[in-house]
């Protein structure tokens, strides 16, 4: 099943759901995020947390950065797709638009089937 994700990147809750997902998974790494709960620029606010620390493990550890895209469940397929798609855009912050992405959809799926 297919979800559209972009009508819940405005909504608070799922926001607050999906940063909480963020900092839970990044933390397994011993990665730091945080979230304000600010609605207004939640999506930018996140992306500044995450995309530092993807930018860092890029350079430094590529090991590290393929063990949280396999926590996230991003696939090279996505990766490459994604890439072709945005050739012009910087590696770090096309795999952190992913990552945001993912968790947020994996959020939103977990509520669909939390209210059937």
């Amino acid at each position: 099943m297919k979800f559209d994700i972009n009508p819940y990147l405005n909504r608070l809750e799922m926001l607050q759901q999906t940063a909480e997902q963020l900092i839970k998974d990044f933390g397994m790494f011993g990665l730091e995020i945080k979230f304000s709960g600010n609605n207004y620029n939640a999506y930018e606010e996140l992306f500044n947390q995450v995309e530092p620390h993807i930018d860092q493990m890029l350079t430094n550890n590529r090991q590290k950065f393929m063990a949280v895209l396999y926590r996230i469940d991003l696939s090279d397929t996505q990766i490459q797709q994604a890439t072709k798609e945005n050739p012009t855009d910087l590696y770090s912050h096309l795999i952190t638009d992913l990552i945001l992405k993912r968790e947020l959809q994996k959020v939103v799926i977990r509520n669909y089937y939390k209210n059937q």
